[in-house]
């Protein structure tokens, strides 16, 4: 505890965090939530590095005066209080003059509470320097004595009110910002007992005994427990729905990772070109964009013929006893990404030759189907790179499995793992060969 490392540790990280919402721009500190937000993070990085040992030696011993360190932090974790108190008012919502008038009385009580703890400080007399157990020490020291009672009145009371706002608001809240208020209690609770501890220790050096571990031993873990809860339940709301999106996203580009090899070379404009630092959200869009636009150049070589062809081979490969294999694949798919990230070119409204399906059970007709598809779509492909010169339709061709996006996670599969896809595409070849 003495080397202060549990309190630079966070302090650093809520400042690199600070740092990245600065790099958004002047126009982002324009939302409310944002700045906010934002002044979280740059008020509990103070706190936290203040409040490091060596940090109020080295305050302490730059100004030449004893304790100066004990506003600054005061200060700080003052601040800080206020810092959330106005990020719930404008998370919660409400008219806009309200939230305004709220946000004012925030900032006018702690402004006072701040001014009140240097003024305090500034009238008591403590020449004997303490790093760690201050609150207690001084505890019937006058006004050092009322100095740490206005912090922690002034703390105490933003957490009564945040524990009401929160409590009151999560009736009404489903979902992630339930999860975020559920998250901001428990973090309150935790500061609850680390307020507990400190009033209790103060009040044993009132009484005249000695219970000073509560103060300098329970108390820390349980401020910075309460810290890293709350910090969590205001950022779930904001950063769990992008998260989320990104890893489906993820899945989804990993999944249709063969048709994109499949199309990419085709052609692939500037915008389609995936770079190691996009997100994956941004990834899955270009690796779309990849994916249609090396379909449209596929599409005038579509032969319903090999599809035919394939789909037979598929049902007769699909065999009773292969039925279970149908299953597991159609399973090992499902649940994927459904929801397009790039709405792809229209199905043709002109007829396709579709294969029969009498007699076949549905499952084995669907993966047939979609293997006779990729067996088409790898033919076809063949011939583009070999005859590149191809006028390109202004409608997509009758691939129906790449209207839905689940079907063409399967296609994708079925490219990169079927036989009859890679007998297709060998056969493709040699026609092509011998047309030259």
């Amino acid at each position: 505890m003495d080397s202060g490392i549990v309190f630079y540790v966070p302090g650093v990280l809520l400042l690199l965090a600070a740092g990245l919402k600065l790099s958004a721009g002047p126009k982002a500190w324009r939302d409310s939530l944002i700045a906010s937000s934002g002044a979280i993070l740059l008020a509990g990085s103070s706190a936290c590095i203040l409040s490091a040992p060596p940090t109020i030696r080295f305050v302490n011993d730059t100004t030449g005066v004893a304790n100066f360190s004990a506003p600054l932090v005061y200060s700080g974790m003052t601040a800080l209080s206020a810092a959330y108190l106005i990020l719930m008012i404008n998370w919660k919502g409400g008219p806009p003059d309200a939230r305004r008038h709220a946000v004012r009385l925030v900032l006018a009580v702690y402004g006072m509470v701040i001014a009140g703890i240097w003024v305090l400080f500034a009238q008591a007399d403590v020449p004997v320097e303490r790093a760690q157990d201050l609150d207690t020490y001084y505890a019937a020291t006058p006004y050092m004595r009322e100095m740490i009672l206005l912090y922690m009145v002034a703390h105490t009371a933003a957490t009564i009110a945040l524990a009401v706002m929160s409590v009151s608001w999560l009736r009404e809240v489903h979902g992630v910002t339930r999860a975020g208020l559920v998250l901001l209690v428990v973090g309150l609770t935790f500061d609850v007992g680390y307020q507990v501890a400190k009033y209790t220790a103060m009040a044993a050096r009132w009484a005249g005994a000695d219970w000073d571990f509560l103060s300098t031993d329970v108390s820390p873990p349980l401020v910075m427990l309460a810290g890293i809860t709350c910090a969590c339940g205001f950022a779930i709301p904001r950063v769990g729905p992008p998260a989320v999106d990104n890893l489906r996203a993820w899945r989804r580009y990993r999944l249709l990772k063969p048709l994109w090899s499949e199309m990419r070379t085709l052609r692939a404009p500037a915008e389609g070109i995936i770079r190691w630092w996009d997100p994956p959200v941004v990834r899955l869009a270009r690796q779309e964009i990849a994916i249609w636009d090396g379909f449209l150049a596929c599409s005038p070589y579509l032969d319903d013929q090999v599809r035919t062809t394939a789909y037979t081979e598929a049902v007769a490969s699909y065999t009773p006893a292969c039925t279970s294999g149908v299953r597991t694949f159609l399973r090992s798919t499902a649940g994927v990404v459904t929801q397009p990230f790039r709405a792809g070119p229209q199905t043709p409204t002109t007829p396709t030759t579709t294969p029969a399906t009498d007699g076949v059970p549905e499952q084995v007709a669907h993966q047939a189907a979609l293997v006779a598809e990729a067996a088409m779509l790898a033919a076809a492909r063949v011939h583009v790179l070999r005859n590149g010169g191809a006028e390109v339709p202004a409608r997509a061709g009758a691939l129906q499995s790449l209207s839905r996006p689940q079907l063409m996670v399967r296609l994708s599969r079925a490219l990169s793992s079927s036989p009859i896809v890679a007998k297709a595409r060998h056969h493709a070849a040699v026609q092509a060969t011998r047309q030259e």
